[in-house]
């Protein structure tokens, strides 16, 4: 009989699903994606979750007695030993205890970890940064999260609150976070915050080829139309790509002067307009590091949507195997 590992990436817009082998292959490369029910609380959150692991389940027609496992990757801040998603400014979601709850009505280990500690161990396992010792990721999406493995090992800190990276304050007078923070780079940077910035902008009047498209109706913003503007050559979606290049390069800078990492990978759905914003990014990294970063010790996942996946494979094999 053959034996699996289930493994869940809850992100803030969608929450992904597969079957993993023993070595690490996806059962049939299939991957299960269903809308994350982050504004409705965290109970509609964990029922969605266990909606989409039984529904995976029910697809490749497997029992519980063939699972040896639960891995999973959630935004943070987590208390990664009691499995606790402690406070997920974007989710609404506090103090809830998603691994014992997992394993009670599962029946099997479960094991959860911060999704961009999952990032980071993935990319240094697997990815852009295999066999390096010291090894960044971040993924700039929804929400900007990042982890970090260090000497080889994920870096959580004293209290599994270690590489929030996207609550580094870029602009320090600006908006206030939910986290309490000032200008975090989550913000700016990331898929919500550049939202929120291109509606300002329709506000104040600008003109876009991103916004012709929908009419100038903020509530039909979106990153796709930003891109496609671009690759027209509109002037506005090209200097909103610039900012956002200056955004991730000083907060790599700060990085880089802090770690000195082997390699820093970038993921998430922003990236996919890298074309765009990575001149400007590396431009602004090289200005503010200390030291001079080699172009090759910044890379973009190639895993990227299923970077977090790999990375909660990798944690509950390694947790059963380890003991």
């Amino acid at each position: 009989m053959e034996k699996y590992y289930l493994i869940m990436d809850i992100g803030m817009t969608k929450t992904t699903c597969a079957l993993f082998s023993e070595d690490g292959t996806p059962k049939d490369d299939y991957f299960l994606v269903v809308p994350s029910k982050t504004k409705e609380g965290a109970e509609a959150v964990y029922a969605n979750t266990c909606g989409a692991l039984h529904s995976v389940m029910d697809h490749f027609n497997v029992d519980r007695e063939q699972i040896l496992g639960i891995g999973v990757g959630a935004p943070g801040p987590l208390d990664v030993e009691r499995g606790v998603i402690i406070d997920s400014p974007m989710m609404g979601v506090h103090e809830f205890p998603l691994a014992d709850r997992l394993k009670k009505d599962f029946g099997m280990p479960v094991r959860m970890d911060n999704d961009g500690n999952l990032g980071a161990m993935a990319e240094q396992r697997l990815g852009e940064g295999k066999s390096l010792p010291n090894v960044l990721y971040m993924t700039v999406s929804t929400g900007c999260g990042g982890g970090a493995v260090l000497n080889g090992r994920v870096f959580r800190g004293s209290h599994d609150s270690a590489a929030e990276f996207g609550h580094i304050s870029i602009d320090p007078e600006g908006d206030r976070c939910p986290c309490g923070n000032r200008g975090c780079l989550e913000l700016l940077a990331s898929g919500t915050g550049m939202r929120t910035l291109m509606r300002r902008d329709i506000a104040a009047g600008k003109k876009s080829k991103a916004f012709e498209a929908i009419g100038y109706d903020p509530e039909k913003v979106e990153g796709k139309y930003l891109t496609e503007a671009a690759a027209e050559g509109d002037e506005y979606a090209l200097d909103f790509y610039r900012r956002e290049g200056r955004f991730l390069g000083r907060a790599l800078a700060t990085f880089f002067n802090c770690f000195d990492p082997d390699v820093f990978v970038l993921g998430g759905g922003v990236t996919k307009a890298k074309a765009y914003f990575h001149d400007e990014m590396m431009r602004e990294l090289s200005e503010r590091a200390i030291r001079k970063v080699d172009p090759e010790q910044v890379k973009y996942s190639v895993m990227n949507d299923r970077v977090v996946a790999y990375g909660a494979y990798l944690l509950i094999k390694e947790y059963l195997e380890q003991g």
